[in-house]
């Protein structure tokens, strides 16, 4: 329940919203600590609610993990589908990566050490963005051999300066970005 105007009413969460605060936790917490009583205290609905959308916990996290696949990483990179040019293409994701938080991501990526389900899911984002980037790098350069190799390169950026400590993000992370389109890519940087 939340209080509007001084009153107290049930508000009703979508099983997205629930997926999306279980992602939210994730990324605050750990994978131990995503239970079904956190998730319904944190969004102030019963376990009622819950169960309504999901079988057990079990169905909810593989639900959630879907879910980060197709909302949170495909649906973000249709963002930068345009009638633009790859390079442009490529400079939107760019200007959204450097900011990035990876949270969630660094919590999927310990859980998915020890756990085969996101284990499973971790390696199809990966390999969703890296296709994505080499289908970019392909257009720019005509070269497939390239393009992949420039996708790996550039995706083993983008995971690792977040997994380092401190992350290297923000106007940092777009200067090495913006060598690496100099010296490696033959991208104009401007």
């Amino acid at each position: 329940m939340e209080k509007v105007k001084g009153k107290k009413v049930n508000i009703r969460h979508s099983a997205d919203d629930l997926l999306d605060a279980g992602l939210n936790l994730l990324a605050a917490e750990s994978i131990a600590r995503l239970t079904i009583d956190g998730l319904c205290k944190r969004l102030g609905v019963t376990k009622g609610s819950f169960y309504h959308h999901f079988k057990n916990r079990a169905d909810y996290l593989e639900r959630m993990l879907e879910h980060w696949v197709q909302v949170w990483t495909i649906g973000r990179m249709k963002e930068f589908e345009s009638n633009g040019s790859a390079q442009e293409r490529y400079k939107k994701m760019i200007d959204v990566a450097v900011n990035y938080s990876m949270d969630v991501e660094i919590s999927i990526r310990a859980w998915a050490q020890r756990d085969s389900l996101a284990r499973k899911y971790l390696q199809k984002v990966d390999s969703i963005r890296m296709d994505y980037l080499c289908s970019i790098f392909e257009e720019i350069c005509g070269d497939s051999k390239r393009a992949k190799l420039l996708s790996k390169i550039d995706y083993m950026l983008f995971v690792g300066s977040r997994m380092i400590s401190p992350p290297i993000m923000g106007e940092e992370g777009r200067e090495i970005i913006n060598l690496l389109l100099d010296e490696v890519y033959n991208i104009p940087a401007d």
